[in-house]
């Protein structure tokens, strides 16, 4: 391998290693909003400026959002009726997700 390619090599292993794909921007938070940053500097939580998609689930807009240090999400406030792992989970509650990413609990449809 010549050194121009290991060094092309070595800086797009630096650049991606640099981004989570989970990672989440402060920019989703309402402005003013209290914002909880991990000492990593990766967002905590905050108040959703507007609504915010992720995995087929809408968190709804200026309510509250939880996230995991590694960026996913731990929990947030439906904005519709939502179908996950088989539950149905009923509009403008929470909804809450294990570490793993996998659905966790939420407050059913009546």
């Amino acid at each position: 391998m010549s050194v121009s390619k290991a060094i092309f090599c070595a800086l797009v292993f630096m650049l991606c290693a640099g981004f989570h794909a989970g990672a989440v921007n402060q920019a989703i938070c309402r402005p003013g909003s209290n914002v909880e940053l991990y000492p990593g500097g990766s967002l905590k939580s905050c108040v959703l400026n507007d609504y915010f998609r992720v995995d087929g689930i809408e968190c709804n807009k200026q309510s509250p959002i939880n996230f995991y240090e590694d960026g996913l999400i731990e929990s947030c406030i439906l904005s519709k009726d939502t179908s996950i792992s088989g539950q149905k989970c009923k509009q403008l509650a929470p909804i809450y997700f294990y570490a793993t990413g996998e659905f966790k609990s939420c407050v059913k449809q009546e």
